[in-house]
């Protein structure tokens, strides 16, 4: 049987087919025509740029689609808007035009790495709970609790970018504005007016170039990630911490987060020191699927449902 996994992304699908466990097939399909923009993408868009992909098998095949934003697995329904819009759709019936697909699962894009990511680990090491964050445009987190997916009463467990934060001494900011990469692009392009954002490869170029904003920015950005990192488990305590997307496989910022979480695991105030979780170094890891892990995630939830 084949199994198609897509994780749809602030900008673009990512799509991988599975038989028999392996990879198949890939590809990626940009959902906006101009990297720079920044309104939302509406969910018929989306679903049409997969339905193009579909067209084209002939073979019976199970569906598997993980989407920002809280989501109803059970009833396999978008309950919010995120970097997707007009998303009060019947999925169920919009899919049952594929006469060859035989099963149809959907769960939010953050708990699918997440239980990807987990079930990867699982094959060597006894884990029972952990986080896996994502950054990309902003920063997604699944949370895996007793080796299941925890959804929350209201399906919002883990939708960590949207706690507020005060980074700036201002109120009504979100940890997403502290952490996430498509964020501190956008910030770069407000600050310097340009008229197109970097790359986050351009970024640290001109980082390493000793760039005064792009330096302020990158330091300070790689500090709030790392002290999200402690608190979220100093707050649950778990097995494992993973960081996925593309920015996890730059060696560079990879090395500075780490060394960021070594220096604010512990800190003086008043001549006190506070030493806040002394095994998060043990704890941290970069994700070993990187930015296949909902895919991954996809297709295991595919085997349990």
């Amino acid at each position: 049987m084949l199994n198609y996994t897509f994780d749809i992304g602030g900008t673009g699908i990512k799509c991988i087919v599975f038989e028999n466990d392996k990879e198949i097939k890939e590809y990626h399909v940009d959902t906006k025509s101009n990297p720079d923009q920044m309104g939302k993408t509406k969910l018929i868009e989306v679903l049409e740029k997969i339905s193009e992909i579909l067209n084209n098998e002939k073979q019976e095949f199970n569906l598997a689609i993980a989407v920002p934003g809280p989501v109803d697995p059970y009833k396999r329904k978008i309950l919010a808007e995120s970097s997707m819009c007009e998303v009060n759709i019947n999925l169920e019936e919009y899919f049952s035009r594929f006469k060859n697909m035989k099963k149809f699962i959907l769960h939010n894009d953050a708990k699918a790495a997440a239980y990807g990511e987990f079930l990867e680990r699982k094959k060597t090491l006894k884990i029972e709970n952990m986080a896996h964050l994502t950054i990309g445009t902003a920063i997604g987190c699944g949370l895996i609790i007793n080796e299941r997916i925890f959804d929350g009463k209201n399906f919002r467990a883990g939708e960590v970018g949207k706690m507020r934060s005060n980074i700036y001494g201002n109120d009504g900011f979100t940890v997403t504005l502290d952490t996430g990469l498509g964020t501190l692009l956008f910030k770069h392009q407000y600050f310097t007016k340009c008229e197109t954002k970097l790359t986050g490869f351009e970024l640290f170029e001109k980082y390493n170039n000793k760039d005064p904003l792009c330096v302020q920015l990158v330091d300070e950005w790689i500090s709030q990630l790392s002290k999200f990192i402690i608190n979220l488990d100093f707050c649950l305590d778990l097995d494992l911490i993973t960081l996925g997307g593309a920015i996890s496989s730059n060696n560079q910022f990879v090395s500075m987060l780490n060394e960021a979480i070594s220096k604010n695991k512990s800190f003086e105030w008043e001549g006190r020191k506070f030493d806040t979780n002394e095994e998060i170094e043990n704890k941290f890891e970069i994700s070993l699927l990187k930015n296949k892990a909902a895919c991954y995630g996809g297709l295991g939830l595919l085997k349990i449902n």
